[in-house]
């Protein structure tokens, strides 16, 4: 069997589609504003219609407004958003979003995209600028609520055009792009086939490797089988527990070429160092060791009798010694500043002086002439 062209791809793709998605009840979407679209695309990425609709009136009914959804934390938004597959990074989606929304409008309405007058491409980088949401939330705001002619794909979608080689990176290798959608899907039919695909790939989003999904997907291209469904961009790829390492392919022998050798340029000789000349061993000169002389043997002194021994000197009392006076110490007197004259006088009144009498000197021998009486 002849291999498909790209089209062909595409067209047994959408019969594909509208053949598993019979019996869904699928309809068109509701008429929101653009910031309710925008929060609705949130919920909806890789989830299926009936889980995005039980999450998005649980927003609406358990929250005030969106500015109490924005000051939430994502643990709390994603305690509320357990219907869905991966509630923390549908939480982590819608508070990113507004919070971006905010930080650029300071209110949370995008009615003014409404007017006509500017292209959906300016409407897009618009919304890029402002952070606020994936790719596939972007590109839903565009075809629901602006009507452009976009298909919206998220991650499930994409691991389907990766089996049958309908994507391709950009050139700066940083997004994922399948081009030729819009030209084989019109405009008028673009709303259902892409409902249609989003709920084929959201019930094989959680086993990407289901033998039932590569069946379906083998009878388009043989080839699908033997694709990778992960992303080639490094952005989108989903976690892996083990890292993944390269394996090291050695080239065959006849291509190493060898080394040219290392030219080293020539270095000037070292000097040599003067060997050291060997010093004549000395040998050590030994002192004879003096033998110690004998004393001389004490004679006993002759013992003299009490008799002839002389009186010993009577010792000075300490009370006979002679006394050195003490040394005198000059003592410093500092010397009082002298008052200070007051400029007026007083007058001291002298007393007279009161005339001495003289005694009566009486001589010696008066007063042995003096008898006296018997």
């Amino acid at each position: 069997m002849p291999a498909l062209t790209k089209n062909q791809k595409i067209e047994a793709l959408v019969k594909l589609v509208q053949k598993r998605s019979r019996g869904a009840g699928l309809t068109a979407p509701p008429q929101r504003t653009v910031l309710e679209t925008l929060m609705y695309a949130a919920l909806l990425e890789n989830a299926t219609f009936d889980k995005a609709d039980l999450a998005y009136t649980v927003l609406e009914n358990y929250y005030i407004d969106w500015n109490e959804i924005r000051v939430c934390t994502v643990r709390e938004l994603a305690d509320s958003l357990t219907d869905l597959p991966n509630p923390e990074a549908a939480a982590e989606r819608v508070r990113k979003a507004l919070q971006g929304i905010f930080e650029k409008t300071y209110t949370f309405d995008l009615e003014e995209m409404r007017k006509k007058g500017k292209a959906l491409a300016e409407h897009v980088k618009l919304l890029e600028s402002m952070s606020a949401g994936t790719p596939y939330m972007i590109q839903y705001v565009a075809q629901v609520a602006l009507d452009g002619h976009l298909i919206p794909l998220d991650e499930a979608s994409l691991r389907i055009m990766r089996r049958l080689g309908l994507s391709q990176t950009s050139s700066d290798a940083m997004k994922e792009l399948c081009t030729g959608l819009d030209r084989v899907v019109l405009k008028k039919s673009s709303l259902t086939f892409a409902a249609q695909l989003h709920h084929f790939a959201a019930g094989f989003y959680d086993v990407p490797d289901s033998p039932e999904l590569l069946s379906q997907l083998s009878a388009i291209d043989s080839e699908a089988v033997n694709r990778s469904w992960m992303s080639p961009v490094f952005v989108t790829r989903p976690p892996v527990t083990q890292p993944i390492t390269a394996p090291v392919v050695s080239p065959p022998a006849d291509e190493v070429k060898p080394e040219p050798p290392l030219v080293s340029k020539p270095q000037p000789p070292k000097p040599k160092k003067p060997t050291p000349v060997a010093k004549p061993a000395v040998k050590p000169v030994v002192k004879p060791v003096a033998k110690p002389a004998k004393k001389p043997e004490k004679k006993p002194l002759p013992v003299k009798s009490a008799a002839k021994s002389p009186a010993k000197k009577p010792i000075k009392s300490a009370v006979t010694a002679k006394k050195t006076p003490p040394k005198q110490v000059k003592k410093t007197v500092k010397k009082l500043p002298k008052p200070i004259p007051s400029k007026k006088k007083t007058a001291v009144k002298k007393s007279p002086a009161k005339p001495i009498k003289k005694s009566k000197t009486v001589t010696p021998s008066k007063a042995l002439r003096k008898k006296k009486p018997k």
